[in-house]
């Protein structure tokens, strides 16, 4: 029991939130409260859209962290897309272990070399949680212990249950707090702000004249924009564009 069990977690975050007024806030009293549980680093992500975007590709998931190495960064970039414990995520709505999903035979060159890198940062041992929300948003919460940590068995059977009660309640403590535009996120897409704008106005079913009127450009400039933003989404019209620019949270 003690500091592993599902209501002293309960009871730590309940108490907790009088000191939470930020994401950043929230995030340092998760790491407070995975460390009870014998963890030494925490992870937090989220999605406000689909996962899988509409080419087949995965959006890249941005981690927020707490304790990690400081140069660990570096090189995690280009794995933020095959990320093998974000993939896993979508063959259930359970806890992952990290020790099966690097021993499965499914996975990629390049997600073993995602494994790799993080095993030589010292962070192999962990337990990723996924939240699977509506319309297709997605959270994930991942503890993890370092090699000082000495008893990684007692850890994760200990601390399953209770890592999995907390990341669903401070997923949604941090929307219930509209936390969540200050969680940082990679867009898939980089779109200007004209591009947005006039993607906005179609999806109002606004012609690019109606849009060029209202925005006070001309006719050619909104359909140079539309043009590029259609581009930029992989989309083959207008009406593809807006479906992807408003599934991927860009409108």
């Amino acid at each position: 029991m003690g500091a592993y069990s599902t209501a002293a977690v309960r009871d730590h975050f309940s108490a907790a939130r009088a000191r939470i007024n930020d994401f950043g806030s929230a995030l340092d009293v998760l790491c407070e409260i995975t460390g009870d549980l014998g963890f030494t680093q925490v992870l937090y992500a989220y999605l406000p859209s689909q996962a899988r975007l509409p080419n087949g590709e995965w959006q890249p998931l941005k981690l927020n962290v707490r304790n990690f190495p400081l140069d660990w960064e570096d090189e995690w970039t280009q794995f933020m897309s095959v990320d093998p414990y974000y993939r896993a995520c979508f063959d259930g709505i359970m806890p992952l272990e990290w020790a099966e999903v690097q021993a499965r035979p499914s996975l990629t060159p390049k997600q073993k070399a995602a494994c790799a890198y993080l095993n030589d940062m010292g962070l192999s041992r962990g337990i990723t949680v996924p939240v699977h929300l509506p319309f297709g948003r997605f959270a994930v919460v991942s503890a993890i212990a370092d090699r000082s940590c000495a008893n990684w068995t007692g850890v994760r059977e200990r601390a399953i249950e209770p890592l999995h009660w907390l990341t669903h309640d401070f997923t949604q403590f941090v929307l219930d707090r509209g936390y969540e535009g200050q969680i940082e996120r990679v867009g898939p897409v980089r779109l200007t702000p004209r591009e947005i704008e006039c993607l906005q106005w179609a999806s109002a079913g606004k012609t690019s004249s109606e849009t060029a009127i209202i925005i006070g450009r001309s006719l050619e400039t909104v359909r140079l924009h539309l043009k590029n933003a259609i581009r930029k989404l992989d989309a083959c019209n207008r009406a593809q564009a807006v479906a992807a620019a408003v599934q991927m949270g860009l409108i």
